[in-house]
């Protein structure tokens, strides 16, 4: 038992070594001991969660560590994404140039500062973000101005402060060091969602409490956490459905009424607030992105060129094939978390059930990216113990591993540095426990 309880405390010590390892290096690190420092931080995280039933650090040991990596990632400069810029330039647009995000396109002020530090490939995009963050960046930016200092920093602490508040729900809700370190100790969210100062830290967040809430049947308030998700990201709006369905078929249509007409007031009102149709626009112009990890990138593919080896345009190849199987996988969630939730409405508590819809999405969503996790993960972390909160850590981490950018390509982002087969096989596996 002390060897194993040795074992325990030296995973946490690579876990949290590779993490940190892999956020010193910066954004300009070659690719091949970049991936190799992430994927230690994983073994590590790995054999912590595989030896959970044996001795070793204590929850204030792994929430000190957790603690630590989190300061690391907000005083570290993004290393893998430049979302912070886009969210930054978003804010903009409201505070300094009094229009909307979701009517106009970041290139219509190409002589803002912050406008040259976004993706070429988002200045020409309007805002996908739900009305309350665009509040809060629009405000943080009215405040912080052109700097790129206190801008980064901004939506890095507030990413790190909402994964706080994570771990220490989780905490107090599992008394499992264990459970604490699948977020706190997890590269995923670490590097990928604080250090890349992702919102989707605070949809994950949100979720969590509403679960916690809904636990205590709390039916008003879980409304309001659900509905300041969906006010961050509409697709939050998936697991709220299912939490709904959990909440019918467990306590009845009464409460499940009170939960939704709460949530469902606030977030109508928030949008309505914030231009109605308009914020849904882009939207919809958003459905016909596609990513590397999509399931759908390969056929989207393959039907293309095939279209245009029939005569058609390339452009138009494009938008044709990318609408349909916009359409095709929209419903494939649907499909597919109907089927999650449907086979566990008999759990005691809705956390697997919120965190299967969620996961639904990143199998089969036609935009996928590996911080999407973070929707979910935190209520999974609730049930550490379940084989399916397992497969779903690691699908992020191959997630997370594939895009890793390499800093010798142009941009420097992409997919495929790990065999597609190797992220489809655990697809497959989901496939089969679901």
């Amino acid at each position: 038992m002390r060897n194993r309880g040795l074992l325990r405390w030296a995973a946490v010590a690579v876990a949290a070594g590779g993490t940190a390892a892999s956020l010193l290096e910066g954004s300009r690190a070659p690719l091949g001991p970049t991936l190799a420092v992430t994927l230690v931080g994983y073994i590590g995280l790995g054999v912590l969660l595989l030896t959970d039933r044996d001795a070793g650090p204590t929850g204030k040991a792994v929430l000190t560590v957790s603690g630590g990596l989190l300061a690391l990632a907000v005083i570290v400069p993004p290393t893998q994404s430049h979302d912070v810029w886009a969210y930054a330039m978003y804010g903009r647009i409201v505070a300094k140039h009094h229009a909307s995000p979701y009517l106009h396109s970041p290139a219509k002020y190409p002589n803002d500062p912050v406008f040259h530090r976004m993706d070429l490939i988002w200045q020409h995009t309007r805002s996908v973000y739900g009305p309350a963050f665009t509040a809060v960046s629009a405000g943080a930016m009215a405040v912080i101005g052109t700097s790129s200092l206190g801008a980064r920093f901004f939506f890095q602490l507030v990413s790190a402060i909402a994964v706080a508040l994570t771990l220490w729900l989780i905490w107090r809700h599992t008394r499992s060091p264990t459970a604490v370190a699948l977020i706190g100790l997890n590269p995923l969210v670490i590097i990928s969602v604080v250090n890349g100062g992702h919102n989707d830290a605070l949809v994950g967040l949100a979720i969590l409490g509403s679960v916690l809430l809904v636990g205590k049947q709390r039916w008003e308030v879980a409304g309001i956490c659900l509905a300041g998700a969906v006010l961050v990201k509409l697709t939050a709006g998936l697991p709220f459905l299912a939490i709904a369905v959990w909440v019918w078929r467990r306590h009845g249509l009464r409460a499940a009424w009170r939960m939704c007409i709460f949530g469902g007031l606030l977030i109508v009102v928030g949008y309505l607030a914030a231009g109605g149709k308009l914020v849904l626009g882009p939207l919809q112009q958003a459905q016909l992105h596609s990513s590397g990890a999509s399931v759908w990138n390969q056929l989207r593919r393959h039907l293309t060129f095939q279209a245009v080896a029939n005569g058609l345009r390339g452009g138009v190849a494009g938008h044709q094939v990318r609408h349909t199987l916009s359409t095709v996988a929209t419903g494939a969630v649907l499909g597919l978390g109907g089927l999650a939730v449907g086979r566990r409405l008999h759990h005691e508590n809705p956390a697997i059930i919120a965190g299967a819809a969620v996961v639904a999405y990143l199998l089969l969503g036609f935009y996928v990216l590996p911080w999407y996790l973070a929707w979910g993960l935190p209520v999974l972390a609730l049930a550490w113990r379940s084989k399916f909160t397992w497969i779903a850590a690691l699908h992020g981490a191959l997630l997370h591993l594939a895009y890793v950018p390499d800093p010798r390509q142009f941009p420097p982002l992409g997919y495929g540095k790990i065999p597609l087969s190797v992220v489809e096989n655990v697809r497959y596996n989901f496939t089969v426990y679901w």
